[in-house]
C-alpha cells in the first residue's frame, strides 16, 4: 500500500498528472532559495553602503538595495512555489537562471571575478536542478 500513498502524494491537483519526484523539486527550490538569500545579502550590503555613502553614490546604492530586495523577494516566492510543486514557477525560474548566467559572465569580463563566479555557479546549479524538474514533467505526461 505504500506505493499507492506515494503515488497519491505526487499527483498534481491542478493537472491531475504525476508531479516530478519530490527530491528534484526540493533541490530546485533550495537552489533558487539560496540565490534569493545571496541577493538579499547583496541588498543588505548596498543598504549599508547607501547609509554611509555620500551624494550620488548614496542614491545609487539605495536604489540598488531596493532592486536587490525586490529580486530577492521574487526569487523567494518562486522557491516557495517550486517547493509546493507549482508548475508555473518553472519558466520564470529558468528565465532568471539565463539572465543571471549572462550577468555573471559580464561581471567576470568587467573585472568582478568573484561576483561573476558566484553568479555563474548559482545559475548553473539551479539551472541543472530545474532541468531535471522539466525533464521529469515532460516525461510524466
Amino acid at each position: 500500500m505504500s506505493w499507492l500513498t506515494t503515488a497519491i502524494d505526487t499527483v498534481n491537483a491542478v493537472t491531475e498528472e504525476f508531479a516530478p519526484a519530490p527530491a528534484k523539486r526540493a533541490a530546485a527550490a533550495i537552489a533558487v532559495g539560496a540565490e534569493s538569500a545571496v541577493i538579499a545579502l547583496g541588498a543588505a550590503l548596498y543598504l549599508v553602503l547607501g547609509l554611509v555613502g555620500e551624494g550620488d553614490s548614496q542614491t545609487l546604492s539605495l536604489a540598488l538595495a531596493g532592486l536587490c530586495a525586490l529580486s530577492a523577494v521574487a526569487l523567494a516566492l518562486l522557491a516557495k512555489a517550486l517547493w509546493n510543486a507549482r508548475r508555473w514557477a518553472t519558466s520564470p525560474s529558468i528565465t532568471w537562471q539565463v539572465l543571471q548566467g549572462l550577468a555573471g559572465a559580464y561581471a567576470i569580463s568587467a573585472g568582478e571575478v568573484v561576483v561573476g563566479i558566484v553568479a555563474l555557479a548559482l545559475a548553473l546549479i539551479a539551472g541543472a536542478a530545474l532541468a531535471f524538474v522539466v525533464r521529469a514533467e515532460t516525461s510524466a505526461g
